[in-house]
């Protein structure tokens, strides 16, 4: 009471006229307010008042629990219990993965392209195939300082996306997160086709199309049961697949060293320097291409051959302190050794037309028949068929966490976080993600260059947008801490390298780039419906509305109330099968109500340090943007003994201003009596029930002593 009477008068000044009323659903669009005005007492303990709010029925307001603004830090202080949510270091992983085992995971996909990428370079470069296999290690090296930049200022996992959702908007991010699906969708639909070509030369009587779709169904059902990737078996199929490689290199280096390299010779005066398909309808015939031609599209086709690349940013969390540039060191290394030499000694071994017809889809076991026997090619083929087996998997695995981190940041559907009562895994995104695999696999007639190409087309779009989302990190987020700087001309070079590659795969078939845009469209579509969620269900709801009138011929009672508190007239008599239709319509109004209710009453949080206004305002307009929300939380963090009055002060005369700058939001502060740091941010989220990944922050400055990866999701919104 005594609080109470010496706050009134500023409570009457601010209050006046500042209620907000409830507006009927058909006045100013599908957005109920409420009828409180902003500044109220607490009438409950404060650990009652976190979650949302509740309604008695459809339309009717209760009271909201939202913490409000309070002139005094004695109601407005939060203290939280040390109970209230475990430390941050609860919910790590007690087992960081180490050096071997993160470039066994990462290295599997990456060493995995090269078993069907080999021959296709051949085909398109010719003579010229390990002059392309250089310049996809030169790109690659470009690419390795900007992986390493990126991910030691944001060492989160996502890979392109979580890099564009922090310097960008989501909706960027979103597409690049398509890009990330389809790329998902062809690693499977290659890697599985892959893998039965190469059992097929083991047992020859095997239905390539009919197993590979067996082989798409029997991964589904193990991620269905909760089965995922074990770093142990990762290491292990690393080891042996690594071991093959070298075992076949050796092997072909001796088969060369006896033989000769007459072949090599051939392959380069022999009217097959450069090579290009023309026709098929007696078998393929060719015409020589020029140097620059063949460096082209043999670049373009090889760039597939590190694909993979990527796969150690999409789980750097659960990685030990400094192992991810080692791990991109040993995948380069990798690459850098086996690409060029094997494409060099498969043109030692056999002649072009032979790679281009005979050996396309197997080459590597084809080499080792020739050059070491029997016993090598089932070797290599056993070997092939488990590491692209278990480059399906991956696929598998990460569509799974990738959509549905999509779909808890609002990207997607909520209802692709369902789980099963059996093994509790996420039924929908499996059997989707296995419709779509199978359709492509079916649509492209099981064709490996077909495939690939659509593979290389996902690949290369995503590297590109990894590139300017590194290029908006340094001008957007340059305070953010980092342990290694790429130079500009390195980030320009390796985008102007992809873009050319890209160029080459869209030029040589656009039919399959076609094909491509088809699935991306889809995917941006669903994503898309998720963004404008909002503006469907307004448009929807006037539908529904102008229903409603036509039906009963008059405007609703339930939309638009009597003003003059007399009954509404009476409309026309209608008949059963008529009021059977207005009741279907009246229960889908209220049904949209409450999606709408449901979508908007769910706050976000901004952290401000300083209370900056212009940082809080920008805050404030990209949640407009990319959040469908009423509620925004402001915190700050702050001590009782380290409070400086005159920046409470400044922040609460801004929050009123902005409060009342944008009438359509409920614009709360929060004053937090601790120092802002993750376990802060953790006890704050289980306080307020709401999740990290809609708590944001501006961008932190350099003496900031923790990451941004540290906060659990926290996502970076302003500089």
């Amino acid at each position: 009471l005594e609080h109470r009477a010496k706050t009134a008068a500023w409570y009457h000044c601010f209050c006046s006229g500042r209620e907000r009323r409830a507006r009927p659903m058909s006045s100013e669009g599908p957005y109920e307010t409420f009828s409180e005005p902003l500044y109220r007492e607490r009438t409950q303990p404060l650990s009652d008042q976190a979650g949302h709010e509740t309604k008695d029925g459809v339309g009717t307001p209760t009271q909201r629990k939202f913490p409000s603004l309070y002139p005094s830090s004695e109601a407005s202080v939060v203290e939280l219990s040390r109970t209230e949510a475990k430390q941050p270091s609860d919910k790590k992983p007690k087992h960081r993965l180490g050096v071997f085992v993160a470039t066994a995971i990462a290295g599997n996909d990456i060493l995995s392209s090269l078993l069907f990428v080999s021959a296709l370079t051949a085909v398109e470069a010719g003579i010229w195939a390990p002059v392309a296999q250089v310049l996809v290690v030169f790109t690659l090296w470009l690419y390795k300082g900007v992986y390493c930049e990126v991910l030691s200022a944001l060492p989160m996992n996502g890979g392109c996306f979580n890099v564009l959702l922090h310097t960008t908007s989501k909706g960027t991010a979103s597409i690049a997160a398509c890009f990330s699906i389809l790329s998902y969708v062809a690693t499977c639909v290659c890697s599985g086709t892959s893998a039965v070509y190469y059992l097929h030369e083991v047992a020859p009587s095997l239905d390539v199309i009919s197993w590979t779709i067996a082989l798409l169904c029997f991964f589904a059902f193990l991620n269905l049961m909760g089965i995922s990737e074990s770093g142990t078996v990762a290491l292990i199929i690393f080891v042996v697949h690594t071991f093959t490689l070298l075992l076949l290199v050796l092997s072909a280096t001796y088969w060369v060293m006896v033989n000769g390299l007459g072949t090599l010779g051939d392959n380069w005066s022999g009217n097959f320097a450069a090579l290009e398909p023309t026709g098929e309808p007696m078998g393929p015939t060719y015409v020589q291409r020029g140097f620059w031609t063949s460096v082209f599209f043999g670049y373009g086709t090889a760039m597939l051959g590190v694909s993979g690349f990527e796969s150690s940013s999409q789980f750097i969390e659960e990685q030990a302190k400094g192992v991810f540039p080692r791990t991109l060191d040993n995948m380069w290394f990798c690459i850098a050794f086996f690409n060029p030499i094997i494409m060099i000694l498969a043109l030692c071994v056999f002649p072009l037309p032979d790679i281009a017809v005979t050996h396309r889809s197997v080459l590597l076991s084809a080499m080792g028949k020739k050059v070491a026997g029997e016993w090598l090619h089932y070797v290599v083929s056993v070997d092939a068929f488990l590491v692209l087996a278990g480059a399906v998997l991956t696929a598998f695995v990460g569509v799974t966490g990738l959509v549905r981190r999509l779909a808890l940041e609002r990207c997607m559907p909520q209802w692709l976080l369902q789980t099963n009562s059996c093994r509790h895994t996420n039924h929908h995104i499996i059997l989707g993600f296995l419709i779509i695999c199978v359709s492509m696999f079916l649509l492209l007639n099981a064709q490996v260059e077909a495939l690939s190409e659509m593979y290389s087309v996902c690949f290369l779009c995503l590297l590109l947008m990894f590139a300017s989302g590194h290029m908006m990190m340094k001008i957007k987020r340059s305070q953010l801490p980092r342990s290694s700087v790429a130079p500009w001309w390195t980030v320009i070079l390796a985008a102007i390298m992809v873009s050319i590659a890209f160029m080459a795969i869209v030029k040589k078939n656009p039919a399959v780039v076609g094909i491509w845009a088809m699935y991306f469209s889809v995917t941006c579509v669903l994503v898309g419906m998720m963004f404008f969620r909002m503006f469907i269900l307004k448009l929807l709801l006037r539908a529904v509305r102008y229903v409603l009138i036509k039906l009963s011929g008059r405007r609703h009672p339930s939309l638009t109330p009597n003003i003059e508190g007399g009954e509404p007239s009476s409309g026309s008599v209608t008949s059963r099968g008529q009021e059977a239709a207005i009741g279907c319509v009246e229960w889908l109004n209220a049904k949209v109500k409450t999606w709408i209710k449901q979508t908007t009453t769910q706050p976000v949080v901004f952290f401000t340090k300083n209370g900056n206004a212009v940082a809080m305002n920008k805050a404030i307009l990209y949640i407009r943007q990319n959040e469908d929300t009423q509620f925004i939380k402001i915190v700050h963090f702050a001590p009782s003994g380290k409070m400086d009055p005159a920046v409470k002060a400044r922040l609460v005369a801004d929050v009123q201003f902005l409060d009342r700058l944008y009438p359509k939001h409920c614009i709360d502060l929060v004053f937090v009596d601790e120092d802002f740091d993750a376990a802060s941010v953790e006890r704050l989220a289980a306080y307020y029930k709401i999740p990290n990944n809609r708590m944001f922050i501006a961008c932190p400055s350099k003496g900031f002593k923790d990451t941004v990866a540290t906060l659990g999701g926290v996502r970076v919104i302003t500089h």
